[in-house]
């Protein structure tokens, strides 16, 4: 099963290099133009939390820039929350166990 999720997780498409700007200067509070010299748009790699782009610094230094995929910080506010009820279940009428404790 492992291998097979594995499988799934490696072949997540890229999101499209506008989300990736804007998401960069979202979150660094610049535009790109102001942050690198050149910032290439297809990115050299991407997975289920993000991806991957080539950049050059003002200084001349090659660098990658990371960016998460949108939505995730939602994904994984839900994710969290159904784990806590989930926990919340298992804890009930048995008071040697405090999965919410480990949550």
């Amino acid at each position: 099963f492992v291998e097979e999720l594995s499988k799934l997780q490696d072949r997540v498409p890229a999101f499209s290099a506008q989300k990736a700007e804007v998401i960069i200067e979202q979150d660094l509070g610049q535009p790109v133009s102001t942050l690198f010299r050149s910032f290439h748009r297809r990115p050299i790699a991407a997975a289920s939390l993000g991806q991957v782009h080539r950049a050059v610094l003002h200084t001349g230094e090659e660098v990658v820039v990371k960016v998460q995929r949108p939505g995730l910080k939602q994904l994984f506010d839900i994710d969290l929350n159904n784990l806590r009820i989930l926990a919340e279940q298992l804890d009930k009428g048995d008071d040697n166990r405090d999965f919410k404790g480990i949550y």
